[in-house]
C-alpha cells in the first residue's frame, strides 16, 4: 500500500473518531467522549472565557469544562458543521448554542476546534471561539 493511501486512511479514521465524539456529545454521552481521550489529553479552552486555560487529563476536562456546560447553561450544544482531516490533525468548524442559566440570555457562537491525534486517539484539543458572544450571554 502506498504512503499516500496509508495517510488517507489515517485521516479518514481520525475524522471518524472526532465525528463519533461529537455524536456522543449530541446524545448527552460525555462519558464516552472522555473515554475516547488520551489519559494525558491537553485540553485548551479560549483564554477569553472564565474557564479558559489548559486542562490535562480526562478528569480535569470533566470537572473544569464539561461540568460547567451542564451547570451554567441550559440546552448547551456543540454543533460541528464541517470536519477537515490533515494527517494527524482534525479541524472542526461549528457553533455553540445555549442559554445562560444566570442571565437567561441565549447565545450562538462560532468555533474552530483543533484535534491533534496519535494512533486515532485525541492527545490535544484547542477551541478557538467567539468569546465576545459567549461572555455577552454571561453578563
Amino acid at each position: 500500500m502506498s504512503d499516500s493511501r496509508i495517510a488517507e486512511l489515517r485521516e479518514t479514521a481520525n475524522e471518524a473518531v472526532v465525528a463519533g465524539m461529537y455524536s456522543d456529545l449530541a446524545e448527552g454521552n460525555g462519558e464516552a467522549v472522555l473515554a475516547t481521550l488520551s489519559p494525558q489529553i491537553r485540553w485548551t479552552v479560549t483564554a477569553g472565557l472564565p474557564y479558559g486555560g489548559t486542562y490535562v487529563g480526562p478528569d480535569a476536562v470533566a470537572s473544569n469544562v464539561f461540568a460547567r456546560f451542564t451547570t451554567e447553561w441550559v440546552d448547551f450544544a456543540v454543533i460541528p458543521d464541517e470536519l477537515f482531516g490533515v494527517r494527524d490533525v482534525v479541524l472542526a468548524l461549528g457553533h455553540y448554542v445555549g442559554q445562560r442559566r444566570e442571565t437567561g440570555k441565549a447565545m450562538r457562537a462560532r468555533f474552530v476546534h483543533v484535534w491533534r491525534m496519535e494512533g486515532r486517539v485525541p492527545v490535544e484539543f484547542e477551541t478557538i471561539a467567539d468569546t465576545h458572544t459567549m461572555v455577552a450571554a454571561m453578563s
